[in-house]
């Protein structure tokens, strides 16, 4: 057993002897050798350090663009974008399909624009899916499947109530409030006049004749309208012109003429709903909110 590890121990004590020769021999180029190798290692690594926290500029979500209808708000890519007249309040409405033709513009949290837009103007609406989308003034932001590059607008006027957006975040060509849209309400999302107050149905006008004269008429003022032509920013599917007794023109909503009611004061106001059990309000595809 001695003898076996005899040989080991030798080899041991020849390897300090060597390394102890080493250290005797040439202690100064030892010293002087390892520092810059722990300096250099510590120099290279702070830099790049330094260089990782930099955080890069966001890149603009929307650009000014030029188009056949003057200067408007484009995508980054150069698309005309649109805002939708039924979009009150800032708050999307369209979805499904209506996104499909219309997708909308989604953003992230840390979106900009780009030179020649005030970002002011723009803010953020949360869709259902909870994705962000990019608002000017107060109409979310959307590019049609229709156009195919920039410069294109063949989305503008669509149904009377797409409508290409000015860089202040107005509608282009459709500056003119429509004189119904929608809002949202306790009772649910219900049409409302260009000053935001509630519209009613009367259920006496079910054959869409109007028939609230006189006294009824100062409680209930009829939406009327210029001409038997039907306002821009107005479904058609939806919406129509019928002529009163006193030759004036109402709007009517499906087969409903609309009013006002004299006792509602502020936009949300829902004084009318069910007086007499004759005055409702009505919803987006005009039906009767009873």
């Amino acid at each position: 057993m001695r003898s076996k590890l005899f040989p080991v121990a030798l080899a041991g004590l020849s390897l300090a002897a060597l390394a102890a020769c080493g250290r005797s021999d040439d202690d100064g180029a030892a010293a002087a050798v390892a520092p810059p190798v722990t300096v250099a290692t510590a120099t290279t690594t702070v830099p790049a350090t330094t260089t990782a926290t930099d955080a890069a500029p966001a890149e603009p979500t929307v650009e000014v663009g030029q188009t056949g209808l003057g200067t408007v708000i484009t995508s980054a890519d150069g698309l005309t974008l649109y805002g939708f007249v039924n979009d009150v309040d800032a708050t999307s409405t369209c979805y499904s399909t209506c996104a499909d033709a219309w997708p909308p513009v989604i953003v992230d949290a840390d979106w900009a624009v780009g030179p020649g837009l005030d970002t002011d103007v723009f803010s953020t609406t949360e869709r259902d899916d909870g994705t962000l989308q990019l608002v000017a003034g107060k109409y979310p932001l959307y590019t049609y499947g229709g156009d195919e590059g920039p410069g294109d607008t063949t989305g503008q006027g669509s149904g009377d109530m797409w409508f290409a957006m000015h860089l202040d975040g107005t509608l282009v060509a459709g500056d003119a409030a429509a004189p119904v849209s929608i809002a949202s309400t306790t009772l649910g999302d219900v049409m409302v006049d260009v000053d935001g107050l509630t519209v009613y149905a009367f259920t006496r006008d079910e054959n869409g004749t109007p028939t609230c004269e006189g006294r009824c008429a100062q409680a209930w003022p009829p939406v009327v309208v210029d001409g038997a032509e039907l306002p821009a920013g107005l479904d058609r599917d939806v919406f129509s012109v019928v002529e009163r007794p006193d030759g004036t023109m109402q709007l009517a909503a499906g087969k409903w003429p609309l009013y006002l009611f004299a006792g509602d004061e502020v936009p949300g106001d829902l004084n009318g709903q069910g007086s007499a059990d004759a005055w409702f309000v009505l919803d987006a595809h005009a039906q009767l909110v009873e």
